[in-house]
């Protein structure tokens, strides 16, 4: 699979739905997880603009997690983090595993 489905929610209310991973269709173009330029918002972004721009980026912890998951053992679906909110600016945002896409 290409790609993983991440929900991001916050108690404050602030909600994203993130997509990274590398696309088969557009020219193998990968795709992060990043805040914005400004820092209040958490975006899917091409990698080569994250890194062009300086953006902070997430790592996909549901990637992280397979990678070290033994073979034998159920994935996890998170939650992860804490994450920094870009709405509240708390420690409080979460990604769920929500699935996949190619």
């Amino acid at each position: 699979m290409p790609g993983h489905i991440l929900d991001a929610k916050c108690a404050c209310g602030f909600e994203r739905k993130l997509r990274p991973g590398v696309s088969t269709v557009q020219d193998f173009q990968g795709y992060v997880m990043a805040y914005s330029a400004n820092g209040r918002d958490l975006l899917t972004v091409k990698t080569q603009n994250a890194e062009s721009e300086s953006l902070v980026t997430v790592k996909d912890p549901y990637l992280e997690a397979e990678l070290n998951r033994p073979w034998l053992e159920n994935p996890s679906h998170g939650p992860w983090g804490p994450y920094r909110c870009p709405s509240c600016g708390k420690q409080s945002l979460q990604l769920w595993h929500t699935g996949y896409w190619d």
